[in-house]
Formats: C-alpha cells, structure tokens, sequence
C-alpha cells in the first residue's frame, strides 16, 4: 500500500516525507535518475566521466531534497534540476582544472622527455625574461605581470596589490606594449 502512494504521490509531498522516510527519497531519486543520466550523457565525454556526473547529480538531488523551501515559488523538479546541473557543472569545472594542471605538469616531468640540460636552460631563459621585466616595467606594472603570469585573475591581482581592476587591466597593457617593443 505504501508503495503504491509513494508512485502516485507529487514530488513535493516526497520531499516533505524524505527526510523520515528513506522510501519516500528512493522514489524521488529514482523519478529523477532518467533525467541525471541523460544530463550526464550530454555532458560527458566517456563513460567513466558518465557514472561520476551521475554521482555528482545524485548528490545534487539529494541536496535539493534537503534544502527545497516549499512556498517559495518554485516547484520542485525546477529546483532539484538546478542543483543537479550546478552540481554536475562544478564538478566538470573541477575536473578540467585537474586535468589542466595534470597536463602542464606532464612538460615538466622527466619522463616527458625533459633532460636536466634542458630544465636549467629553461629557468635561465626564465630569470632572463624576469630581468627583462623588471628592467623594462614599472613597478606597478611588474608586480602585475608577474602576479598575471603566476595565474592569478585580474581580481586576484587587484586583492594582492591593494588596487582595482582597471588599474590592473591598464597596468597590464602598457607592460605588454613595452615587452613588445623591447623583444621585436
């Protein structure tokens, strides 16, 4: 009997149930399962990256379940979709950063092909390029620079130097414009 009303009952009532009722959220999640795979499957790009945005979706709707304010306007299969596609996209996002930082590394690594010879050229052509730098920027613009080369955002940068954006934007164009110039 219980079964039966769990199948025909509105989302809404399953979320206020789910909390004391593990049945009730195995419904919902099972409701919701289709649409978390089809997500997945568009985001995806094998299948191993498949079954964890299901996992990472999975873990969306049941945030959803815990978090959804009944009253507010919205209905629930909005709400749970927006936190499965959030969830799913933060995790892609973490993912790429990963798999970004994974790829810079693999230059470096002496089984890329790297001899030592070839690492201390390269930080001497660094420390090079450094000198340049300083030399040929101001301080501001420098300590921008060197920041935007280190990965920071233009955002970060600004937090650092104590200044804004614009600042920041500027001070990174007139370096660039002089760096040209000094290695044209």
């Amino acid at each position: 009997m219980e079964s039966l009303f769990l199948k025909n009952a509105a989302d809404e009532a399953l979320v206020l149930l789910a909390p004391k009722d593990d049945a009730a959220a195995s419904e919902l999640i099972s409701r919701y399962l289709p649409s978390i795979r089809r997500l997945a499957r568009i985001y995806s790009k094998s299948s191993a990256d498949r079954d964890d945005l299901v996992s990472e979706g999975i873990l969306g709707l049941m945030n959803a379940i815990k978090t959804f304010e009944h009253g507010k306007g919205a209905a629930f299969s909005t709400y749970a979709g927006s936190c499965v596609n959030n969830r799913m996209m933060t995790a892609l996002k973490k993912s790429a950063k990963i798999r970004s930082r994974e790829e810079s590394l693999d230059g470096f690594s002496a089984e890329g092909g790297a001899s030592p010879e070839k690492i201390v050229a390269d930080r001497e052509a660094l420390k090079e390029i450094f000198s340049d730098i300083a030399e040929n920027l101001s301080e501001l613009e420098s300590a921008v620079f060197k920041e935007y080369l280190s990965g920071a955002s233009y955002k970060e940068i600004a937090e650092r130097l104590g200044t804004d954006r614009k600042t920041v934007d500027n001070a990174l164009a007139r370096g660039r414009r002089k760096l040209r110039k000094k290695f044209r």
